[in-house]
């Protein structure tokens, strides 16, 4: 088996593993991502695992984002964002790893998984459903924040002159979301005979009854977390 490009890199005589890297391996990885400003984390993150073998970068992947989540945690959405647009493969790891390093960053770490990925929705719901079941109303909410500007994020129109100007991979949001949650409610029904007809009292007037039914009502989560440092155009790609 090959080398990790990381390892190769680091002159270190030893094979990597595709299901977990050795303590050395993880070692040198955490060093040369925190060795870098926090500002070209996300840059040196994104390059280790591409220059890896594909067996490697989930691997790569997460202990990339276990060294920021430890010890850099404000540069974690921008890394995480940037890994899984290299490797959509590692979603599930990714975020997995982030959850259980960093829970108290679980809104901030699933926002930018579900951007930086298409089809990927589900997964990243499932592992935090799994590893943080009491934040799920607002991972929700931040997840379909995040769908609706990833869906926008294609085109944007800048006016100049009296022609506009197409830019590819910009981000805009066009269009409101409107979010609904499942309440129960107690509502006034009238009474009905075994033929579907209204039940009425000795004075012609319906008899009604109390019932609790479920109902959708509008819904406003709680503030997004900040997605500006990874709503841009992806820094890494070529």
């Amino acid at each position: 088996m090959k080398r990790s490009a990381l390892v190769a890199a680091a002159s270190l005589v030893m094979s990597s593993s595709a299901f977990a890297l050795t303590s050395t391996e993880t070692q040198v990885l955490t060093q040369k991502i925190l060795s870098s400003r926090v500002i070209d984390m996300p840059v040196v993150a994104a390059k280790l695992v591409v220059s890896a073998d594909k067996s490697d970068r989930v691997e790569i992947a997460k202990a990339a984002v276990i060294a920021v989540a430890k010890n850099h945690p404000t540069a974690l959405s921008t890394v995480v964002g940037a890994v899984l647009r290299k490797a959509p493969e590692a979603t599930e790891a990714v975020v997995a790893a982030c959850l259980e390093a960093a829970p108290e960053m679980a809104r901030t770490v699933v926002a930018a998984a579900t951007f930086a990925t298409e089809g990927k929705d589900a997964v990243i719901l499932a592992t935090a459903g799994r590893l943080v079941p009491s934040k799920m109303d607002d991972i929700r909410g931040e997840v379909n924040l995040a769908k609706a500007r990833r869906s926008n994020k294609s085109t944007v129109t800048a006016k100049g002159g009296a022609n506009g100007i197409v830019i590819p991979g910009s981000a805009v949001v066009t269009e409101s979301t409107v979010f609904t949650k499942t309440v129960e409610s107690t509502v006034v029904v009238p009474v009905l005979d075994g033929q579907g007809n209204p039940v009425k009292d000795s004075n012609g007037n319906p008899v009604t009854e109390q019932k609790v039914v479920k109902v959708e009502v509008p819904y406003t989560p709680p503030a997004p977390v900040a997605i500006s440092a990874y709503a841009a155009a992806d820094p890494n790609r070529p």
